[in-house]
């Protein structure tokens, strides 16, 4: 009954799914009958089942097929064939289906499976970045031909992004992201207004290179990234670029995880910036607890002589300022366990 539902509903792609779906569907029925009960993985094949006998749109599809819960290298094989399916036409050829199709694709790539991540930084990792990028490419290459349906957006360019976050490659993967990070600000500059980068853009840039532990300047690009952020968002160039505590955050686990000399000093000075754009109004950019502890923590980890006095310090300021009322800066169970580890 598999076998036929494939066949009769999916037949460009049926070779990839037939035996690998038969053979998981059969484990999870075996271990369900083990254990009495039908498991969520057997629940999610089935569900798949039914989207592809009901003969559903393949952007339905995509979407069951992202949720299924199938095997990564399955998973793969059939985001590869679809995305085969883009990429190897001609430009000027995409159906409206094919367009709406692509960023969804760019999405399922950029999402790594739970099963890959630890072999995420081996050639897995950089197959889905340069899947990613390629969909990307053929977007803009449709739009070039003439075909003004293929319009390639913010969430677009975001995902290539995140490909390449999480692709391992460190170092190459931060330059990558970057790059593109500043290329999207040079185009929306130029006037296309749908590649504009907001706050999720600038916060995949900084994420990049606080993972890229391959070079020892990767603390201070994140840095730089956030200054670059800061600027764009006073001068008006771009009303998305608004630094955030999410973006601050990233900044003070990087210096605080380098080990490097100045770091407790760099931690500091984010952290007032933070209060100074907070006073302005900013309230994005407020310090939360996380943040002082991340600053305690790079304190901690510097081995300074003057460690000591400086975490008890900053301590003694989060719990007088959240008796004053500012809760969202109370010491937790991590402030005081830093406290205790620095005596």
């Amino acid at each position: 009954t598999i076998n036929y539902l494939f066949h009769s509903t999916s037949r460009d792609y049926s070779y990839l799914l037939v035996e690998e779906e038969e053979r998981s569907i059969m484990t999870a029925r075996i271990s369900s009958q083990k254990q009495g009960l039908r498991s969520p993985l057997r629940r999610r094949h089935l569900s798949l089942l039914a989207v592809l006998a009901m003969g559903s749109s393949r952007r339905v599809l995509i979407q069951a097929y992202i949720n299924s819960g199938l095997p990564a290298h399955t998973q793969r094989a059939w985001l590869q064939k679809l995305t085969d399916d883009i990429c190897l036409s001609e430009p000027g050829n995409l159906s409206q289906e094919e367009i709406h199709n692509a960023p969804m694709l760019m999405s399922a790539w950029a999402k790594t499976p739970k099963k890959e991540e630890s072999s995420s930084s081996g050639k897995k990792g950089k197959e889905r970045a340069v899947a990613v990028e390629g969909l990307l490419k053929r977007m803009i290459d449709e739009r070039r031909a003439g075909n003004t349906n293929a319009i390639v957006r913010t969430e677009d360019y975001n995902a290539v992004m995140k490909s390449w976050v999480n692709s391992g490659e460190m170092n190459a993967a931060a330059e990558r992201v970057e790059q593109i990070l500043r290329n999207m600000q040079d185009k929306f500059v130029e006037g296309d207004e749908h590649v504009q980068p907001n706050a999720e853009s600038f916060e995949l840039a900084i994420e990049a290179w606080t993972i890229a532990s391959d070079v020892d300047y990767a603390p201070a690009r994140a840095h730089k990234i956030l200054e670059w952020m800061n600027h764009l968002y006073t001068s008006s160039e771009n009303d998305k670029a608004a630094p955030n505590t999410n973006c601050f955050h990233l900044v003070l686990r990087a210096w605080a995880s380098s080990g490097k000399l100045e770091a407790p000093i760099m931690s500091e000075h984010l952290i007032m910036w933070m209060q100074h754009l907070q006073q302005q109004g900013l309230e994005s950019a407020k310090p939360n607890t996380m943040c002082f502890n991340t600053v305690m923590a790079a304190w901690l980890k510097s081995g300074d002589i003057t460690a000591e006095k400086r975490i008890r310090q900053i301590f003694e300021f989060m719990e007088l300022s959240s008796r004053k009322g500012n809760t969202d800066i109370k010491p937790d169970s991590s402030s005081y366990n830093t406290v205790i580890s620095s005596i």
